[in-house]
This record gives C-alpha cells, structure tokens and sequence, in this order.
C-alpha cells in the first residue's frame, strides 16, 4: 500500500514515532544494561574471592619458605660459617651446610636451590656445593641480590622478551648479613621455582586469567601465557593499577581491541600485585538472551505506535488542509515541484520579501563598513580638509557628543616564541583591530584602522575631568591586551598621545602616540605609554663610558661570559636613566661603533658582519624591547666577534697550557690553585681553563692531581716513604682521602701497588 502523505503529515508522523517510539526505546536499554550490570557484578565479586583464595594460598606457601630460611639464617652453623674463610680442612663444614640447605629444599614449596653466600670471604656454597664467589656472579646476577634496602626481601628479576623469545621471571627470597648494613658481607639466598610456585594459579579461562606483577610491575607469571603478557606490556592499566593507592578494587581498560575487566589486589607481604583479567565480552553473552527477547518486544510495540501514528496525523492534517483551501489566492496553479507542501506557496513569498529586504541592508552596511576605515585614515593622516571633518565624521554614525580625544597606537611586542610568522603580522594587526571593535563601544571611539605595521585607534570620552578620560583609556587597553593575550596569543603595547578637543589635531596626535610607543624600548612588554608621562625633563646624563670600555675589552680577549654580563648591565643602566628615545638610540649606536671597531683592525680575523642588506644602524632602530637588543648585539656582534678571537688566538694555547705545566711539576707540593696560576701569567682564570681544554683537553685540577699520583707512584716503587707522609706532602687532608684517590686511579690501595712493584 502506498501512503499519500504531504510532508507536514509526515512530520506530524514523526512527530508521533518519536513520543512514542523514545520511551519504549529507553526502557529495552535500561533494561538490557541492568540485567548485563547484575551478571558482570555477580562474575565480578566471584573473580575477587578467587583472586583472594589464590593470593592466600600463594602467600602461605611464601610466607614458610620465609619462616623457614629465617630459623635457617639463624641457626648457629650459619653465623660461624660465614665468620671462617673455607679451606680443604673446613669440608667438613661445608657437607654440614649443604646438608642443612637441602633439608629445608621441600620440592612442593617450589624452592630450587639455597645460595650461602660469603661476600667477604668470596665463596658460595649451595646444592652444587663449595664454589667461589666470581664463579657464582658469572651464572647469577649478583648484583641484584646485594641490592636489597632490607634484612629480608624478595627479589624477582624478568629476563627474555626479546625477538619473540617468551619471558622468564626469577624470584629469589634475600636474607642480608649484618642485617641493616649498606654493604653486606653475606648473603643468603633462596632461588624459587617459578613452575612449582605458581602451579597454584587457576588455568587461564574464558572466566579469566590470574597473572602476579612485582613491587616493579613486571609481570612474573610471563612463562603460563606469553601472548597475555605481550598484549599487557602494550596496556598502560596495568601501571595505573600498581600505582593507585587503593590496596584492591576493579578497572576497565583495553588489550588490543577487546575490552576487558581487571580486578586487582595488592599484597602489603611482599609488594606484589594479583590480577585477575576477564574479557567483558564473556561476561556479556549470558545476557544476549534477555537482550534479544527485548529487542523483539520493542520491535512489537513500536509497530503498534507506527499504525496510531498514520491513524492519528491523518485527523490532526485535516483541518489545515481546509485552512490552505481556503487561503489559496483565485487562478493559483499547484506547485508541479513540491505537489504535496501546502505551505511552499506562502513560504516562497515571505522568502522573496525578507531576502529582498536583508539583500539592501547588507549592501548598506558593507558599503558603511567600508567608508568607515577610509574616513578614519584620511583623518589621522591629514587627508581630510578641516571643514569637512565633521560632516565626514558625523554621517558615519560618530555625532554624539564628546569632550575630550585621543589617539592610541597598538603593536605587536615580538613575533618570537610563537605560532605565528613574520608574513603573518599584517593579519593579526586586522584581527586585533577587530578586538578593539568587539571591546570599545562604537560611542567611544572612531572606526579603528592599521597604519604602518601598527594598529591606530582615535579614542573619545566625555568625562569631566582629563584625569578620568586617562583611567577610562587605561582600563580600556589593558582590557585589548588582555583579550589579544587570549584570544591571539600575543603581546602588546599601546602608545597614548595627550589628550585634545577637536578632530582637526588628530594628525599631531598620531604623532604624539607614535612617540610615546618609542618609549617601549626601556620597559617590559605589555605596557600602556601615555606621552606625557614618558617623556623626561631636560638634564645631563652621562653615558657609562667605563662600563662600555670594559664590554669591549671582553670581547677583545674573548670572554663570551663577561662580555654577556656587562651587556646586560649596560643595558639595565640604559633602562633606568631618564633619556629621550634620541638619546636612547644614541648610546646604543656608540655601542654599536666602538664593538665594529674591534672588527675593523688590521689584525682582525672577522668576516664582515653587515652581511644582511639592511645596514646594522637600520636593523638596530627597528628593535623595541631591551631583550630584542641584547639578542640582536649578542648574535650579530658579539658572538662573532668572539669566535674570529678565539679562532686567531688559538696559537697561544699550547704555550700557556705547557707553563701551567711546568708550575704543575715544580709545585706540585704546595697548594697551587687556577687563580694563582693565572694571576702569575697575567690571564683572567676563564682563558687559562680554555687554553688547557683546547690544548690538552683537560682541566687544571685534573692535571694536577693525576701529577700527584705519578709522583706517589714513583715513591711508592723507589723509596720507603710511609703513606701518612705521602698525603701531607701530596697536600692531602688525611690518608684516607689519598688512599680512595689512589685506588681509584690505579685499581689498587698504595700498599698494593708498592707490593707489586717490589718497592720498599
């Protein structure tokens, strides 16, 4: 049967599915998602008490193994064994200890192998018997075991993984002797087997699979399933579970694309972590019956809501078809393109008026908007005569009253450390003109425009006081810089000229705001300029000719150090004097001269540094800020300045560097330190450390203690000179310190060495 419907019956229609079809929709999916919550919480709480009963278990069988090697660590043979160094008359002792360590070895406990380990005497005696400690470290990972922080731990340490290669876990049960000592002297050691520990765990199910993590997270139980333990190191939930304070509880979270449930416990035994990992798609199936029996019960009800709905559009239409019967004007031909739409004909013509009318209201305000900026720019830049100023200004909107005027200059602080381009600036200068437009009302101000890389705003006021028309101008720019802070990501400063009454002085206003934004040069960035403030009385100040001289001394001698802190210094001077933008520029273009200088001498290996098309006075007068300058005379002046020193003063070096060495071995009694060294060669102490990095590639205090030692060396071979004397002659605060230095450099104490070599 085909439905004869227009289309404001099938909305109707629609209307009524979804009043109708929504609810029953709902209630299927509520009822569904309840019955799938109750069985995964009721397979939930089951999975925790496995999870439970196996760490139980599993912690038991430690928790013996842990009481047994402690009455073990305890007993009397044990303490006096590792008091004795093993010798061919001590096997005795030795089948005692092997027979001890294999009584305790229960095969079901899943121990492997005991390990009495005597650091300080260097033997091992275990199931293999007596053995020395190196043959020991090279089969066992020594190391680890002596890193435990505690009297008793267990270690466990993951290997494999590689290629494909299944991983291996090993866990060792560590008792340290002396207990608390930083550095052991024995060890007992009890090696687990990982099979026989872990037979206990359940079989991996579709109910789930029962995985241990360590105080680390590595997954101890790799060898039962290796495909669940590469799919887990690619899960972060695993991590997050080991690192949340609750000691159990539940997570969600994917292995590949399946979703999963894992429940977790922590042992506050030993640090490990218990998993329990179920596929929630398991745990789902059991309630696909009950969805399915939903689904098809909704299915029925929402066909007997389509019938009443077809029923009952069909009642509620009529009525409005009679309505647009009757309201259909006289010889009206039927839409052949929308047959069935009784509202198109009344539609179209309301459409035509009102996009007629938005047509000519967009035109005119496109054509205003356009106008707008034109005025505004002819009126900063003189283009308008002064009597059509008015008339201008007053047919674009600008006629209420006002008393006071002011032109505010915006710009852009620096471009650096940001997400824009240079190319980008013209851009953002129209986006910020459009922040001025959105934050200063239209009664307040002219149509804002940009000039010159700058954005230029004529401010009006109607405050009684200039006093308020200033606080009204400050809120106002600190609310456009905030905003281009927020919006644009960028900083700003704004130059304010003074205030003025008619429109006709608006040109040496602009002025006025571009001198007071010159003013940028010695404060911080996002800083609002009023004119009047800015501008310092007439005064003599003095230029640091000192400070300058010794800025370009450093360079001269190369030190890129003192050369960036007088930089700096001067150019703090420079920011809180009480200089005209003149004078500012002034005394950095002395800088600029004197430092060229340098560059000029016969003698100078500097390429050129005016290698850029704009000269350097051009480039130096386009910076704003003072760490534009300290960044510009840095990596276009000094540095290079710099380099070409060092790369002609390399020469020296070697001479310099040998001289250090000759004082080196006349004085090596002595306390000779860098600084003396240096005073004695006329040298700052940065240049003699650089001379004797570059020609001998060391430092002067290891120059001079590996002297010292060569020294020690030959008066430990050829004379009989006690130790104490050594270290007071070599200028050493106690022996002590002389015998860690010397062990260190050669391998040996000096009373080794002195026995190797036969001296004394």
């Amino acid at each position: 049967m085909k439905l004869n419907l227009s289309r404001y019956q099938v909305k109707l229609v629609a209307l009524c599915l979804l009043i109708g079809v929504i609810p029953v929709t709902v209630l299927g999916v509520f009822s569904y998602v309840r019955t799938s919550s109750l069985i995964e919480r009721k397979v939930l709480q089951g999975n925790d008490q496995l999870l439970l009963q196996t760490q139980t278990q599993l912690e038991n069988t430690l928790k013996i193994v842990d009481f047994s090697i402690f009455q073990l660590a305890n007993s009397q043979e044990v303490n006096d064994a590792l008091q004795i160094r093993i010798e061919a008359k001590d096997f005795p002792v030795v089948d005692k200890l092997s027979d001890m360590l294999q009584r305790i070895q229960i095969y079901e406990l899943g121990i492997r192998d005991i390990h009495l380990i005597n650091i300080a005497r260097q033997w091992v005696i275990n199931n293999r018997g007596y053995a020395s400690l190196n043959d020991f470290a090279k089969a066992y990972p020594l190391t680890s075991l002596m890193s435990s922080d505690k009297p008793y731990k267990w270690l466990t340490l993951v290997s494999g993984g590689q290629g494909g290669e299944p991983r291996h876990a090993s866990i060792y049960l560590v008792k340290r002797f002396p207990n608390y000592s930083a550095k052991p002297s024995g060890l007992l050691v009890t090696e687990m087997s990982d099979q026989e520990l872990f037979k206990q765990l359940p079989a991996s199910s579709e109910l789930g699979s029962v995985i241990v993590l360590d105080e680390r997270g590595d997954n101890i139980t790799a060898g039962r399933d290796a495909a669940l333990d590469r799919a887990l190191r690619n899960s972060p939930l695993p991590e997050e579970i080991r690192q949340s304070e609750a000691s159990s509880g539940y997570r969600v979270g994917r292995i590949g694309q399946d979703q999963y449930g894992f429940t977790f416990r922590k042992s506050a035994y030993n640090g490990w972590t218990y998993l329990l990992i179920v596929s929630l798609g398991s745990i789902k199936r059991e309630s696909q019956a009950i969805g399915w029996a939903t689904a098809w019960a909704c299915a029925v009800i929402i066909a007997i809501v389509v019938v009443l709905s077809l029923r009952g559009a069909g009642r509620l239409y009529s009525p409005l078809r009679r309505l647009y019967q009757m309201t259909a004007g006289p010889g009206e031909e039927p839409d052949p393109k929308q047959p069935k739409d009784e509202f198109a004909a009344i539609e179209r013509r309301v459409e035509a008026m009102s996009r007629s009318y938005t047509h000519l209201n967009v035109s005119m305000e496109k054509l205003t908007r356009q106008l707008k900026p034109v005025i505004t720019f002819r009126l900063v830049q003189g283009g308008l005569p002064a009597k059509e100023i008015d008339e201008q200004v007053q047919l674009f909107g600008c006629a209420q009253p006002y008393r006071r005027l002011a032109v505010a200059i915006i710009r852009i602080d620096s471009l650096e450390r940001t997400r824009y381009l240079e190319s980008d600036r013209s851009l953002l200068l129209f986006a910020l003109s459009n922040i001025v437009e959105e934050t200063v009302p239209p009664e307040h101000r002219l149509c804002p425009v940009v000039i010159d890389q700058a954005q230029v705003t004529v401010f009006r006021g109607n405050q009684e006081s200039p006093e308020a028309f200033k606080a009204y101008l400050t809120a106002a720019l600190r609310q456009i810089r905030d905003n281009a802070k927020s919006y644009l990501g960028l900083s700003v400063s704004a130059g304010i000229s003074r205030p003025y009454e008619a429109y006709a002085d608006t040109p040496a206003a602009y002025a006025e705001g571009l001198d007071a934004l010159k003013y940028r040069i010695t404060r911080n960035s996002e800083t609002v300029f009023f004119l009047e403030d800015e501008e310092p009385g007439v005064q003599m100040v003095m230029f640091p000719e000192h400070l300058e001289k010794q800025l370009v001394e450093a360079v001269k001698f190369s030190d890129e150090g003192r050369a960036s802190a007088l930089l700096k210094e001067f150019l703090h001077i420079l920011s809180n004097r009480e200089l005209t933008h003149n004078q500012m520029q002034n005394w950095l273009t002395k800088l600029l001269l004197d430092l060229l200088y340098l560059a000029e001498q016969p003698d100078a290996a500097c390429p050129p540094l005016d290698t850029n098309a704009t000269p350097l006075y051009e480039q130096l007068k386009r910076l704003h800020t003072l760490p534009e300058i300290e960044t510009w005379f840095m990596q276009r002046i000094v540095e290079p300045l710099i380099r070409a020193g060092e790369a002609g003063n390399e020469a020296p070096y070697d001479k310099i560097a040998q001289e250090i060495v000759r004082m080196i071995r006349s004085e090596y009694d002595r306390e000779l330190t860098l600084e003396e060294c240096a005073s004695r060669l006329n040298y700052h102490p940065s240049y003699i450390r650089r001379a004797l990095k570059k020609s001998l590639n060391t430092n002067f205090t290891d120059c001079l203690l590996a002297y010292r030692m060569e020294i020690a060396k030959r008066w430990l071979t050829d004379t009989e000179m006690k130790i104490a004397d050594m270290s007071r002659k070599l200028q050493y605060n106690n022996p002590q310190n002389f015998i860690r230095y010397f062990k260190k450099s050669t391998g040996m104490t000096p009373g080794q060495f002195r026995e190797n070599s036969g001296g004394g």
